[in-house]
């Protein structure tokens, strides 16, 4: 959800409950747009095209922990609990997002999948979904249809960069903000921001926790399939795998166009 946050009336009441107005305006639009979503797919059903659409819905980062970065002070009622930090970090917590395919009489319905998958897949992705290839080569994303269409198959994607990128905000110097993921590994680089986890939602009635200090982290390795709240860094055990993965960055950033956050 992008500011400002509105919702109409009927919705707030229908949280009660809530006390933390924030949390209370955020519930109520996530209902809104629910009903919303609602309204396509029924317009879908009513004009026969249902059967004939896929459907994908998915965000591109995680919640926003008010406070950072520095003029983005709004609060937005945000809990990434149980993962790690918030939007404009690399973070999982602010990088790791679910999404939803439907594609009725095509994929499984009420499947689950946990391969690897990067916001740059969805293109190419898509258009295999309508018979179709990308007139370019070399694109960043890959084809993940005939995974989705078949969850036995093994992953297509092994390795994915989370961000390249020296930010507009003082950081007195130092290496770009960027992480890598291979497998079940993800190093950090560096990584600047909230770092630390809110409170589990039954712990408190609002669930925007904290902003913290604001921490710059460098060399940072966590197998996020023994430890996704990224709690034990491993840069200093597991060094061997750090020192390839930086490696693997550094090349990475060496093809790259230059390109700076605005």
């Amino acid at each position: 959800m992008h500011g400002p946050l509105e919702a109409p009336e009927e919705y707030l009441a229908l949280y009660p409950d809530i006390e933390d107005p924030d949390r209370k305006l955020y519930l109520a639009m996530v209902t809104a747009m629910d009903d919303a979503i609602g309204q396509v797919v029924g317009a879908l059903e009513e004009t026969g095209l249902y059967e004939n659409s896929v459907i994908l819905f998915f965000s591109d980062n995680g919640g926003p922990v008010n406070g950072w970065p520095p003029g983005h002070d709004t609060s937005y009622a945000a809990n990434n609990w149980p993962l790690r930090g918030g939007k404009y970090s690399l973070w999982e917590g602010g990088t790791r997002t679910v999404a939803s395919v439907t594609a009725p009489g095509v994929l499984q319905p009420a499947s689950t999948s946990t391969k690897l998958t990067h916001v740059t897949d969805w293109f190419p992705t898509l258009l295999s979904a309508a018979g179709l290839t990308p007139s370019e080569q070399g694109l960043d994303g890959i084809d993940q249809w005939a995974t989705l269409k078949d969850l036995s198959m093994e992953p297509v994607r092994e390795e994915m960069v989370y961000n390249i990128f020296y930010p507009t905000w003082d950081l007195s110097g130092g290496p770009p903000i960027s992480a890598l993921r291979q497998g079940d590994w993800k190093f950090l680089r560096r990584t600047v921001g909230f770092a630390g986890w809110g409170e589990a939602p039954e712990q408190s009635n609002s669930t925007n926790p904290e902003p913290g200090d604001v921490e710059d982290l460098q060399n940072q390795l966590f197998n996020l399939a023994l430890d996704p709240e990224e709690r034990e860094n491993l840069a200093e055990i597991e060094t061997v795998r750090a020192a390839i993965m930086l490696e693997r960055l550094l090349e990475i950033e060496q093809g790259m166009s230059e390109v700076r956050d605005v």
